[in-house]
């Protein structure tokens, strides 16, 4: 529903389909799996980011008449300059530069043509009607309790997730790997092949603004994607 750094909304379908009831995204980030791929799922999402909490928050309550107001913009627009609520700030926060991890404020030629108003418009209208039953937190992983679950884990890579406000440092990343391991239902872990702390498989190469990775992960449950399939992508 929002362009984040790191979401999987061009890699979602590539991932295992979910195969319980409930699916839960203890490091949310845009939640793009649960978002396209469990429209009939119990979803828990969770993120410590306070931002990103709040964010969906928003974007569960919000109507399709705050949609239809959100207003165009043109290059170079500022929206601390804007007549607009707090929250809807938030959110243009991450429209106006495409696939940050942080919220800015000046709309930028990247957005202009690669994240636009209408486009976001048409996404949160396609979308916003189906988040309404998410339970949404806002807790350390580790408070999150141990249900059977579609287990979905994209937390802050090792390599590259130090972008993020609550970033891969802050991360034990062995406590990280004994805490997925012991998830009971399906677990799907991701990262990219520069991680080391789980036994992860390539799974698409992906072609960013600056930088091209290849991502990978890891599942308790074999699945015909734990081998290598590169294609092109962008994350956005």
């Amino acid at each position: 529903m929002f362009s984040y750094f790191g979401s999987k909304s061009k890699i979602s379908q590539y991932y295992p389909s979910p195969l319980y009831n409930t699916v839960i995204e203890p490091f949310a980030g845009a939640a793009n799996y649960s978002l396209r791929r469990c429209p009939d799922k119990s979803v828990w999402i969770n993120d410590l980011n306070p931002d990103i909490y709040r964010l969906w928050l928003y974007l569960q309550r919000i109507t399709t008449e705050e949609i239809e107001s959100i207003p165009e913009m043109v290059l170079g627009d500022d929206i601390r300059e804007m007549d607009i609520s707090e929250d809807m700030r938030l959110l243009l926060g991450f429209v106006v530069v495409r696939g940050v991890a942080t919220p800015h404020n000046i709309y930028s030629s990247q957005s202009v043509w690669g994240n636009s108003v209408g486009q976001t418009k048409k996404r949160l209208l396609k979308y916003h009607q189906l988040i309404k039953h998410w339970k949404i937190t806002n807790l350390d992983y580790r408070e999150i309790p141990n249900i059977e679950a579609t287990w979905f884990i994209d937390s802050p890579y090792q390599y590259g997730g130090e972008h993020y406000p609550m970033s891969s440092k802050m991360l034990d990343f062995s406590e990280l790997a004994e805490w997925c391991n012991t998830r009971k239902g399906q677990v799907i872990v991701c990262e990219n092949t520069k991680a080391d702390w789980m036994d992860f498989t390539p799974l698409r190469k992906m072609h960013g603004s600056k930088h091209t990775t290849t991502e990978a992960m890891w599942t308790n449950i074999p699945h015909p994607t734990q081998m290598p399939m590169f294609s092109s992508g962008n994350f956005t």
